[in-house]
């Protein structure tokens, strides 16, 4: 076997690894959420309830049957892994999560989260924390780990595995979660919230609606810089500037949202997700610089190279 062929081989084994971790993270945080939901002594009979039933038992049945087709060497798996089967169900299951989060996490439902505010004064200043932390945590690990397996999937079948960003792919992806997530509660807060008499100060809307243009502007950022990224079609240069740019709004949207006069200074997902796109954007901006300057491993391929013509 020639070099070529040993890393094509790694590289397989390290994705066939991924995609089994990610199947195998989601059944167990699906269970985790499916158990969480049905002890906790708030839920009720609503079709919200319902729903999040509906959807955490459908990923378990989903993810328990990719994990089996994953480790079994039979015709299951040639079924399943890697065709557009698992393509299928991994879309499906994105999709769900993505209608079944908003209803876990809308704190007038009462489920993940709920409103708190301040008594005895003339502005409220509500804002959402978390009530059930153990189904607010595994359904974002539900939610997290369905998206890995889908962008492990979309990483394999468009083959874009020369890309310059194939290293950091799924970090542009979990930014662009973490933007989706900015904008969600930016727009809840600013409906359900600033548009009432004494809901919170005018000074707090104003740093939402920064929050809400960040949000949207890392989206369409994160979503295009991840899909060239994945078809091997992305630039560096772009990508620094990309990067520089969402971390310099990030560091202010940050600042502006969790201290003092913002809307989510209460830990919860405004909060979580204003630090995440700060944290996860610098991670980004550190390592592709390191690629576009060259620092660190970029002779290693070289190297090889030379010892296997010895």
């Amino acid at each position: 076997m020639n070099s070529a062929e040993a890393s094509a081989a790694a590289a397989s084994s390290g994705l066939d690894r991924r995609r089994l971790n990610s199947w195998a993270l989601l059944a167990l945080f699906s269970a985790l959420a499916l158990t969480a939901h049905e002890t906790d002594d708030q839920n009720t009979s609503s079709s919200s309830n319902l729903w999040v039933t509906a959807c955490t038992s459908i990923t378990i049945a989903f993810s328990v049957i990719a994990v089996l087709a994953n480790i079994s060497g039979n015709s299951l798996g040639s079924l399943f892994v890697g065709t557009i089967i698992e393509g299928l169900v991994s879309l499906v299951l994105v999709g769900m999560w993505s209608a079944c989060l908003p209803v876990i996490m809308d704190p007038s439902n009462g489920l993940g989260q709920m409103y708190v505010g301040k008594s005895g004064s003339s502005v409220a200043d509500y804002q959402s924390t978390i009530s059930n932390a153990n189904l607010y945590f595994t359904s974002w690990g539900c939610a997290v780990s369905a998206l890995s397996v889908l962008a492990v999937y979309i990483r394999e079948r468009l083959g874009g595995a020369n890309g310059t960003g194939m290293g950091y792919t799924a970090k542009w992806y979990l930014l662009m979660l973490a933007s989706v997530i900015v904008i969600i509660e930016s727009m809840r807060f600013k409906n359900q919230v600033c548009s009432i008499d004494g809901g919170t100060s005018s000074t707090t809307c104003a740093r939402n609606t920064y929050g809400l243009i960040t949000g949207i502007i890392g989206l369409v950022i994160s979503f295009l810089i991840s899909l060239f990224s994945s078809l091997g079609k992305d630039s560096a240069l772009i990508t620094t500037a990309s990067s520089f740019l969402m971390a310099v709004l990030y560091t202010i949207c940050a600042g502006l949202l969790t201290f003092e006069n913002g809307p989510a200074t209460y830990v919860g997902n405004h909060y979580f997700s204003a630090w995440a796109g700060f944290f996860i954007s610098f991670i980004i901006f550190g390592s592709v610089m390191k690629e576009f300057l060259g620092v660190g491993g970029a002779a290693a391929p070289e190297t090889t190279s030379s010892t296997a013509g010895m």
